[in-house]
């Protein structure tokens, strides 16, 4: 912006005053425009909506991990700035994960890719990246690092790639170290047939390579089940076929969710049950709070709970 400044005297000095203000106007806006009809900034943005739009087996009638997305994430979409997930495919996920994240650089590796797939997710540039590579063949390709990828800089991994149990445990030891503190790693489509890995994830870890279980117990993981509730099952199971769906315990929509903990567990093992745990002995005995260090709850519910005779004990 350009001020002209009439000073005293016969002299006219132009003052030109340069406002450096974008890094601070930024910092405080939201970005995302209107993307297909998608306002990215509305709070109504559902990750269920999107992934029927663009068709994603993800969805609720498919596998179901919308309904484990929609808890996860819904709290940090607007803060998530990187991702990456294996597994390509059509691009479907990644066209969704474009309008849910609007912040967020997203990163797709496959091995391979259909010409028209490319072209049409490099519409999504720079935002989406799609990487063709194995990054889990270390004689062909290069170090993460040197495709610029470092240390606790992925808010979000998702492996939804050949879903066998070596390639997920070898993933999940090579991303993890990506994942921010207090980020999410999830493994979609465990499995029961053939190379799956259902019987070693779910009932016998101790069959895991030592690095995967060294993860699982040292930060929070969880066990997902998306089937739960879902409405047209008897249809999921003929469409998709007894190798990847045989009943509700024998299917692979079963996923694992493992956050990053950002403080480490304690060293020593506390198990309460059989110690205290829903034992009258073992309760921890409180002492009664002086008046004057009570929180006061705010007037207008005080008076309220009073007058309908919440604590009998007052006169």
């Amino acid at each position: 912006m350009m001020f002209i400044c009439p000073m005293r005297g016969n002299r006219r000095f132009s003052v030109y005053v340069i406002l450096l203000v974008c890094a601070a106007i930024i910092g405080n806006s939201k970005i995302s425009p209107n993307l297909d009809g998608v306002n990215a900034n509305d709070d109504n943005v559902n990750i269920e909506d999107l992934m029927y739009k663009y068709k994603s087996d993800k969805s609720r009638e498919d596998h179901g991990y919308t309904k484990l997305y929609h808890m996860i994430f819904s709290p940090i979409r607007m803060s998530v700035r990187n991702i990456t997930e294996v597994g390509i495919a059509a691009g479907q996920s990644l066209q969704a994960w474009y309008r849910y994240f609007p912040n967020a650089v997203i990163h797709g590796f496959d091995i391979n890719l259909d010409k028209r797939v490319k072209e049409n997710i490099d519409m999504l540039s720079p935002r989406v990246k799609a990487h063709i590579t194995n990054i889990l063949d270390e004689n062909k390709v290069p170090k993460l690092a040197e495709l610029g990828f470092l240390n606790e800089t992925m808010d979000i991994i998702i492996d939804d790639g050949p879903h066998t149990l070596s390639t997920q445990e070898s993933f999940l030891a090579k991303l993890f170290p990506l994942l921010k503190p207090g980020g999410f790693y999830v493994i979609e489509d465990i499995g029961f047939a053939g190379k799956q890995g259902m019987k070693q994830f779910h009932e016998n870890p101790d069959q895991l390579n030592a690095a995967t279980r060294q993860i699982l117990e040292s930060n929070d993981a969880i066990w997902v089940d998306s089937t739960i509730g879902h409405r047209a099952w008897d249809r999921w199971v003929r469409t998709v076929g007894k190798m990847w769906a045989a009943n509700h315990t024998h299917h692979n929509s079963y996923c694992i969710v493992i956050q990053k903990r950002v403080k480490p567990l304690r060293k020593e093992v506390q198990m309460n049950y059989g110690n205290g745990a829903m034992t009258v002995d073992g309760v921890l005995k409180e002492t009664r709070i002086q008046p004057d260090k009570r929180a006061e709850l705010p007037k207008p519910m005080n008076n309220a709970l009073s007058a309908k005779g919440a604590f009998p004990h007052q006169t």
